[in-house]
């Protein structure tokens, strides 16, 4: 790889959608970056949980990566390159995962620049596939206040237009008290509304990848109990005790972070028409005390999960593949994930 070179583009090259919305993937283009070169690469979370810039990545060719001190070696060797891009990208690298949400606690907590504010928030097209978990927030309000929850609020910004659509004096009145539970006026609350939608909108990207890893978990756990029993291991084989450990890990925290998000269903049910300022921050704080520790778990679990079956789509493989797999790519940083998920408050 050390005699390719990505080709220098001018202008500022666009983030594509699936990086600014992934939650192991970050786009270098999202930074202020110096070097041009620098512009067309990506910072990745590989199966190790290790921090890589990726060069290119195809079905047939895998994931080209390397490491960020190496990027002399891949564009154009410069002092904005060595001075001031090389210690960005390492800052952004120190992210426990690259979705928004934690992007946007680096900016205020770090100081990480963006050279676009647009990755600081999802994109319309992933606000409309997470549209059904807005809708355990938003049907419940436009009910209370309009006596009906035919309107389909699917981005936290929209929650604006609840406040502009209430011109009947029932619906009015039913915002004025709302405000003064709140502790705010009519011309604040569309900001308290959308500041709480935006944290509830975190909590179902979130739960969109927990969806898909739990099914694949499980049919993980399966192939490693199948390479362990069709294996040719020696009794006490510690390649089995490893293997069972790693398996055993994937369940224990899938099943924590599963029982993270049904505390919160059961807890976090809005009265509106009894709702106290103290029950609405608590609500939204103890969403926010949770995304850094989800966010970090989900994207660990993913990026393993999901190497795996790229890896091992077709399903006569050997056992000693499998087993080289688990032990040199599934394995580590597993006992940190475990720690992190461990360490999460509870709902």
């Amino acid at each position: 790889m050390s005699g390719s070179t990505v080709q220098e583009e001018s202008g500022q090259s666009p983030i594509d959608r699936e990086d600014r919305d992934s939650i192991n993937t970050f786009a270098c283009a999202a930074l202020p970056v110096r070097n041009r070169g620098v512009l067309r690469l990506r910072l990745i979370k590989n199966v190790r949980l290790e921090t890589r810039i990726e060069l290119y990545r195809g079905s047939g060719t895998g994931s080209g990566q390397f490491a960020i001190e190496e990027l002399p070696n891949y564009v154009n060797r410069d002092e904005d390159l060595i001075r001031h891009d090389i210690p960005l990208l390492k800052r952004a690298a120190e992210l426990p995962a690259f979705d928004c949400y934690s992007l946007r606690r680096a900016v205020r907590s770090s100081g990480i620049d963006v050279g676009t504010t647009e990755v600081l928030s999802l994109s319309d097209e992933k606000k409309r596939e997470l549209a059904g978990h807005m809708r355990n927030l938003t049907r419940p309000l436009v009910r209370h206040v309009f006596g009906e929850g035919e309107l389909d609020i699917t981005d936290p910004s929209s929650l604006r237009d609840i406040m502009q659509m209430a011109d009947k004096a029932a619906a009015r009145e039913k915002l004025q008290r709302m405000s003064e539970a709140l502790e705010t006026d009519l011309d604040g609350l569309p900001e308290l509304l959308e500041d709480y939608g935006d944290a509830f909108l975190s909590l179902g990207y979130y739960r969109s990848y927990l969806n898909l890893i739990v099914p694949r978990v499980k049919e993980l756990h399966d192939w490693i109990e199948e390479a362990i029993s069709r294996g040719s291991f020696r009794k006490g084989d510690p390649a089995t005790k490893r293997m069972k450990q790693v398996s055993s890990a994937f369940d224990r925290i899938v099943k924590s972070v599963v029982q993270r998000f049904g505390e919160f269903d059961r807890r976090a049910v809005f009265d509106w028409e009894s709702l106290t300022l103290d029950e609405f921050a608590e609500a939204r704080g103890q969403i926010l005390a949770h995304q850094a520790t989800m966010a970090e778990v989900l994207c660990g679990i993913t990026v393993k999960v999901f190497e795996w079956r790229s890896r091992f789509a077709k399903p006569n493989v050997g056992i000693q593949q499998r087993v080289d797999f688990v032990l040199s790519d599934l394995q580590p940083g597993l006992d940190h994930l475990l720690k992190v998920e461990s360490s999460a408050p509870r709902f």
